[in-house]
């Protein structure tokens, strides 16, 4: 039986609360969901039911890299690069070349952003169904 999913949430674990906090609010949007329970989680909506959980806790010998992301489409991309060049984000293409967008094989393209903790996220204009 083949199912249908669609995302409810994701959660990341981050060294500061109130650091990763702005960085979700201030530079991609997301905004707050008052939520009571733990005072180390932050709940934000990314739009819709789609929700991302801050939990502060120990980072200890966590490892990121590049392979290791989470994607976001956006409708509008090239006003999302205007606008985080204009807030100081740096952001880069796949291959790693700051400054610069990129564009995937199947043609969409992509830039690459870090939060404080170096999770990295792929915003990209991917809105539009692809053949598969």
């Amino acid at each position: 039986m083949r199912h249908t999913y669609s995302l409810d949430h994701f959660a990341l674990l981050v060294r500061d609360l109130d650091r990763s906090t702005a960085f979700y609010t201030e530079i991609l949007g997301f905004e707050p969901i008052e939520r009571s329970g733990s005072a180390n989680v932050r709940w934000l909506t990314i739009g819709g039911l789609d929700t991302i959980h801050l939990i502060q806790g120990d980072f200890g010998d966590t490892h990121l890299t590049k392979d290791t992301h989470f994607a976001l489409r956006v409708e509008d991309f090239d006003a999302f690069v205007a606008d985080i060049k204009a807030k100081g984000v740096t952001f880069y293409d796949w291959p790693g070349n700051m400054g610069q967008v990129g564009t995937r094989r199947d043609g969409f393209r992509q830039a690459y952003v870090q939060d404080p903790d170096g999770y990295w996220i792929e915003v990209n204009d991917h809105t539009r169904h692809v053949a598969g």
